[in-house]
């Protein structure tokens, strides 16, 4: 069997790794395209992950503009310019791009006998911050264009349980929750962490999504002194910075991709930070994951699937309205971590992942 899998950014890529590990454990062709512009950092690059073929993507500045929609729209002809050429059985496609929705259904209407799985990682435009006026152009555009063309997908995936709420009001079939997923080579300390300082960790992009005045203003109502780790990059890492030093000392790594690099900084800490603004759609985190992976509990706000693991596995403190978390509760689930690394057995591991993966596979291939 012959398999492509697609993403147009470079976030998504090692989900389609995985994906692309699956497919070759049943011996299936596979070949995955990317996109060769970087969203995080806006500029062009030359290689992406081994065994992934780029695909010339226009370039955008700004987040919320015209020409990002008109770049996304471009990628989505290309890429399925590519596919007419590939001839596979199934096509894994993993959205946003809402536009990559549009042109699967073109696709699907002139070979109904190929397959498609549509993989939702994000909502757009529900995943935006509440004070975007979501009821007007382009964002309509990007609801439409999902809410229109979900049907001609084989199968639905969605990255977490909360997305199914919207998704069941637009596709008509079976959708299958597949977590974020890490193959996880950390190291589980069992002993327990005593510093005269709390250790936090931040990972991942730094955007204009997280809330930073939160995150200072949680870490100012501390009762002990602070230490932050800071891993990542993005538009608003200055600001960031510069917040929260004001109340603690920070710690800035920049971004580190060396898996052993990050463990020895989550080895540090107490826990780790998932705050974002108010209104967001998002049900799981990447960095939660991280963080699960390493025995970390977390300090989390978001609603879903992560709020429901804080509250079963007791994996750290979810706020909601006050900013007061206490550090010596923290202190104390990082210390008795062995249901953290439960939750993540069970959620979050890639066994769990390639389960879940071959059995939509299965499923739609029959």
């Amino acid at each position: 069997m012959k398999v492509v899998i697609a993403t147009c950014f470079e976030s998504n890529e090692e989900r389609a790794s995985f994906v692309k590990r699956a497919c070759e454990k049943r011996a299936y062709e596979t070949r995955v395209f990317s996109s060769d512009f970087s969203h995080i950092r806006k500029e062009k690059r030359e290689h992406g992950p081994e065994g992934f073929d780029l695909i010339g993507t226009k370039p955008y500045k700004r987040n919320l503009s015209i020409e990002r929609i008109l770049s996304h729209h471009r990628f989505a002809k290309d890429l399925f310019v590519q596919i007419e050429k590939e001839d596979p059985d199934l096509i894994w496609l993993m959205v946003p791009a809402n536009s990559l929705i549009r042109q699967a259904r073109i696709y699907k209407k002139k070979h109904p006998d190929k397959k498609i799985i549509i993989d939702i990682i994000d909502m757009w435009p529900e995943s935006l911050p509440v004070n975007f006026r979501k009821d007007r152009f382009p964002l309509t555009l990007w609801k439409k264009l999902r809410a229109d063309n979900l049907n001609c997908a084989d199968a639905l995936v969605s990255e977490c349980d909360l997305y199914q709420q919207i998704l069941e009001e637009e596709y008509d079939g079976k959708i299958t929750t597949i977590r974020w997923a890490r193959d996880s080579k950390a190291i589980r300390p069992r002993q327990k962490i005593d510093f005269e300082r709390l250790n936090l960790v931040y990972i991942g992009s730094i955007n204009n999504i997280i809330a930073t005045e939160k995150i200072a203003s949680i870490i100012a109502n501390m009762k002990m002194p602070v230490t932050l780790h800071v891993i990542g990059e993005g538009e608003n890492t200055a600001s960031f910075l510069v917040t929260l030093k004001k109340v603690c000392e920070v710690i800035y790594h920049g971004p580190i991709r060396d898996e052993q690099k990050k463990a020895k900084i989550f080895a540090l800490c107490h826990a780790g930070i998932n705050i974002y603004r108010e209104g967001l759609y998002i049900g799981l985190t990447v960095k939660c994951i991280d963080y699960f992976e390493h025995g970390l509990p977390i300090i989390n706000n978001i609603k879903g699937d992560t709020w429901n693991f804080v509250e079963e596995y007791g994996a750290g403190v979810n706020v909601d309205g006050e900013n007061i978390v206490d550090a010596t509760s923290l202190i104390e689930k990082r210390a008795d971590n062995e249901r953290i690394y439960e939750l993540f057995d069970e959620n979050l591991s890639l066994d769990v992942f390639n389960k879940r993966c071959l059995q939509v596979i299965d499923e739609v291939m029959r």
